[in-house]
This record gives C-alpha cells, sequence and structure tokens, in this order.
C-alpha cells in the first residue's frame, strides 16, 4: 500500500482513538442481539478489553529512577556520561523542548522525530518495505517476516492483553540493521555519552503497540530513547534477578507479579515519555511495557569495556 492511502487510513483511527485513551473507556452495554451476533473471539476480545486491569497502562506510574536534564548532565560530564555508569538515568530535555540543538553535539531530535513518525515512517523506506518481527519473550527466539505496512495495521488495532504468551506475540525489535535501516536511522541524535560514537555504538528501531514489550533480560549497557508513545521501564541491579516465565508477556508479570510485591522489594521504574531516554546498566535486568498504539523508539547498545 502506498503510504498516502496508508496515512489516508488511519487518519480517522487516530482522530477516534487517541493515544492516551484507557481500554477501559470503550466498554459499553452490549444489546443481546449485539451479543448474539458477536463472534466468541470478538466477545472474549471485548471481554479482556473492559477488564480493570491491576496496573492500567494508562495511570501514572511511579518513577525511582534519578532524572537529569541535558544541560545538568552536560554541566556534571562535559564530554558525556564517563562509561559503565553504576545506576540507570532518565534523560530529558530541557523544557521538553526537541527542537533545541543537543549540548553534546548540536543534533536535533526533531528532525528524525518527524521521520519516524507514523505519518512518514512509512516514505522514509523503500515502497513494499518488509520487515522482520521476534517473539516478545525472554530469547527473542522466532522470527517473523510481513509487510511494514501490514505490520502497522496489526500493531495500531492491537492491544496485548496479560493473558497472553510472549513467544507467540510478535514484535519489531533487533532487526534494523540493514542498510535501508541504517539509511532510514541515520538523523537520530546518538545518546550524550563518552564513547556513544557511530564506530563504538549499534542502533536497533523499534515500534509496539499498546501492551506489548519485551520479557525480562539482560545485555550489556546502553540507552533507549521513546521517540513517539509512551513506554515504561522496569529494571533491578545485577544481583537482584527478578521472578519470571520467559513465555508470558511483561504486562503480565507488572499485573500478576508486581501488584503483588511490597514496596521494598520493587523494581527501579520510570515511564520514559517522548523524547527522554533511559541508561541502562550494564548486566541489569530489565523488562518493558509499551502504553499507546504507536510506541516507537531507538536503542543505542554501547561498546564501554576497557575505557
Amino acid at each position: 500500500m502506498h503510504w498516502r492511502l496508508f496515512a489516508l487510513s488511519f487518519h480517522g483511527f487516530l482522530i477516534r482513538h487517541s493515544f492516551g485513551q484507557t481500554s477501559q473507556s470503550s466498554c459499553r452495554s452490549s444489546s443481546n442481539d449485539d451479543q448474539n451476533e458477536s463472534s466468541s473471539t470478538e466477545s472474549s476480545h471485548h471481554a479482556s478489553s473492559c477488564t480493570a486491569w491491576k496496573w492500567d497502562l494508562d495511570s501514572e506510574h511511579r518513577c525511582n529512577v534519578k532524572r537529569i536534564s541535558l544541560t545538568d548532565l552536560h554541566a556534571q560530564f562535559k564530554s558525556g556520561l564517563p562509561p559503565l555508569f553504576e545506576e540507570p538515568l532518565l534523560i530529558f530535555n530541557n523544557n521538553n523542548d526537541y527542537t533545541v540543538p543537543s549540548p553534546f553535539s548540536g543534533c536535533v531530535h526533531s528532525v528524525f522525530e518527524d521521520k519516524s513518525s507514523l505519518k512518514n515512517i512509512i516514505r522514509s523506506l523503500p515502497e513494499n518495505f518488509n520487515v522482520t518481527l521476534s517473539s516478545s519473550n525472554s530469547f527473542s527466539t522466532h522470527r517473523r517476516t510481513i509487510s511494514l505496512t501490514q505490520y502497522l495495521n496489526e500493531t495500531l488495532l492491537a492491544e496485548t492483553f496479560p493473558h497472553q504468551l510472549s513467544n507467540e506475540t510478535w514484535y519489531l525489535f533487533g532487526e534494523t540493521y540493514s542498510d535501508d535501516w541504517q539509511h532510514m536511522m541515520a538523523d537520530f541524535c546518538l545518546p550524550p555519552c563518552q564513547t556513544c560514537t557511530k564506530e563504538l555504538s549499534a542502533l536497533a528501531f523499534g515500534i509496539g503497540g499498546k501492551g506489548s514489550g519485551v520479557q525480562w533480560h539482560t545485555h550489556g549497557p546502553g540507552f533507549s530513547q521513546s521517540i513517539h508513545g509512551r513506554k515504561h521501564w522496569v529494571l533491578y541491579p545485577p544481583h537482584h534477578k527478578p521472578t519470571y516465565d520467559p513465555d508470558y508477556t511483561s504486562r503480565y508479570w507488572m499485573e500478576e507479579t508486581y501488584t503483588s510485591l511490597k514496596n521494598k522489594m520493587r523494581p527501579y521504574e520510570c515511564t520514559l515519555f517522548p523524547g527522554e531516554m533511559i541508561y541502562f546498566p550494564d548486566k541489569w535486568h530489565h523488562a518493558t511495557i509499551n502504553l499507546d498504539s504507536y510506541t516507537a523508539f531507538l536503542s543505542t547498545f554501547t561498546t564501554e569495556h576497557g575505557f
């Protein structure tokens, strides 16, 4: 589908469904005739969308991750965050104005923001572009290849609920290393760290729908920036491995495990709003949950050992 037709097809959808709308707001009482005409699948979906979840995507969530502005970070570390920083940080631009050049690189975030928007993402990549999806479990073991247009259709119109298995839930992230993807990400502003150079960084772009995310996992250090939509992060230090089932979704963990934990046992956590980024330290356990229908983000995996 041509990008203009795709954008037009979702214009009415976006007007009717703002990205911050709660799932409960769509609930209504159905007449007997409506119920009789509905299929069992539709009824199941309607029931899921009307459930009062214990951990609600659209509520305000706590943030116990240290927040620091780009200006204050620059004042503290002129050349950027030093390698192997020991705690997570949420980094934001002053007054949330992302048209202002970064004090570290002079790069303007709003350029890539526009390029990766729902309106422009289709035309930022070749026509009939295919994407490789990964399963959302801890090991991302399965792959599926479909067109970007089809994936966006599926993503915008579906919500991932807690009872869905993560090894049966598809997600665009981590398979964005081709020349076409690299060209698309060329305008991205690298994070403010001392080893954040093109030679020492690997970029991975992602798009997820409401309720999607990746279950607990761990790897080396880096940054992740929310470009469009909100994304909730939960983290534990290396010595505190969370208990979870790798084939259940991160939303299931928030719904069933997180809500049962005492406050002192709950993880580091914070919601990234568009333009904000998080630094995740080396070997920290983390999981993510996308809170909006079109959540686009970009992670920078850094080389920090040996510096």
